[in-house]
């Protein structure tokens, strides 16, 4: 039987796997608006208490993912996704009992430290239950889901605080942990990953440092893990200009809505495409590195309308345009998963999964004050070309650095 994107859902195992994704992912982006609401509206606290915020977010993927991954590794994969994901609802509960902003910001923390070990769980827990010949397509509906979901939880929390407040946010948010975690008990049993490969015990530092010298010394998962890695440099250099992009493109309020919707909407259609169609298989990195050129160009034709007024006011062009770019952005995120999941051992699934969550996060933490320096010295549409430029550099030197004559195969690991 041919197989399509949707084949990974005939296994029971993953299907459970897929739908506690679905409600894990839409909880984790629910209270992105609500927390901002929490302390700026309701708390009256200035750009310093959200900036505190952001860096309690970010920091436990740099400073704790990598390390508590090796427990991921060491213990069951299930075990540990069901225990992150009930302690979380424990966090959201804390959440509505948050006074001020010195009992939030570690609970925060906190939050996001469980989903820094949470991400490497799932990953080597798919690595159980998907079959090596489905691995695409199982990645690719993991960045549906993401993406999806991306788009969705906001916008829910948004209309939640527009008829409520951040608690009824959190309260829903905290539901739908505790239904994803009721679905998370279905999964099967499965046994530490590192009984793989050893009996014996190495020590802790030990097996941090194993897990980064595979991610850095296997040639494909490193130039996946930095293509991506620049790439969120470069997306996070502009990604806070997007909202006086749209307006100086000639759009209104209406226009910046149906553009981010376009994002969101092309970034889970791109998915299914690329889950459809999978010969990218034999050339992952070929794949990423052209998606890059076409991201680079679409971000020139955008700094183009910036500069010159090319296609000023023509909401429908930009929507198209984004929705494009969202779907191309996907080029990048599937094969990238994918790699990760084909090219790692078993043992090493959750600390490479997690070094590599710390790699974007290095550039997610650096780039938005160097963006906002480069958007004060050069203005807006001069840092659309930079990022343009760069993306376009980055695909050119990732095919040139592709091994193109050599197919890849299916990875003895698996």
């Amino acid at each position: 039987m041919k197989r399509h994107v949707f084949s990974p859902l005939s296994n029971r195992s993953y299907r459970t796997f897929f739908f506690s994704q679905v409600f894990t992912d839409l909880g984790n982006w629910m209270d992105l608006l609500a927390l901002g609401a929490l302390i700026t509206f309701t708390w009256k606290l200035g750009l310093e208490a959200n900036s505190a915020a952001v860096i309690a977010m970010g920091a436990p993927f740099l400073l704790i993912g990598p390390f508590a991954s090796v427990w991921v590794d060491r213990l069951s994969s299930r075990m540990v996704l069901l225990l992150s994901t009930f302690l979380r609802v424990l966090v959201i509960i804390g959440f509505l009992l948050a006074q001020n902003l010195y009992m939030l910001l570690p609970l925060i923390f906190l939050k996001s430290t469980l989903a820094s070990i949470s991400e490497p769980a799932r990953q080597s827990l798919l690595r159980h239950l998907v079959p090596a010949e489905e691995m695409a397509e199982a990645s690719a509906l993991g960045q549906m889901v993401s993406n999806g979901m991306k788009m969705i939880g906001p916008a829910i929390g948004g209309l939640l605080l527009t008829f409520s407040s951040p608690a009824a946010v959190f309260a829903v948010e905290g539901v739908l942990y505790l239904i994803g975690w009721f679905i998370m008990l279905a999964l099967p049993r499965v046994q530490a990953a590192a009984d793989y490969s050893r009996d014996e015990k190495h020590g802790f530092l030990r097996d941090v440092a194993e897990g980064i010298r595979f991610l850095f010394g296997n040639p494909l998962i490193r130039s996946a893990v930095m293509i991506v890695g620049l790439s969120m440099f470069i997306i996070f250099l502009y990604d806070g200009f997007f909202p006086p992009l749209v307006q100086a493109l000639g759009m209104d309020t209406l226009g910046y809505g149906l553009v981010t919707g376009a994002v969101g909407a092309g970034s889970v259609l791109g998915a299914l495409l690329t889950g459809q169609f999978t010969q990218w298989r034999n050339w992952p990195i070929l794949f990423m590195a052209v998606g890059r050129i076409v991201s680079g160009l679409l971000l020139l034709v955008a700094a183009a309308g910036v500069l010159y007024g090319f296609a000023h006011g023509n909401t429908a062009f930009w929507v198209v345009l984004f929705a494009v770019t969202g779907a191309v952005g996907v080029g990048m995120t599937v094969p990238y998963a994918y790699l990760l999941q084909t090219q790692t051992p078993k043992e090493l699934i959750g600390r490479v999964s997690a070094v590599a969550m710390a790699v974007q996060g290095i550039a997610i933490f650096t780039a938005p004050s160097i963006g906002a320096i480069l958007g004060n010295w050069l203005g807006l549409g001069w840092v659309f070309v930079l990022a343009g430029g760069f993306t376009v550099l980055l695909g050119a030197a990732s095919m040139w650095r592709a091994q193109e004559k050599k197919r890849l195969t299916t990875s003895a690991n698996m």
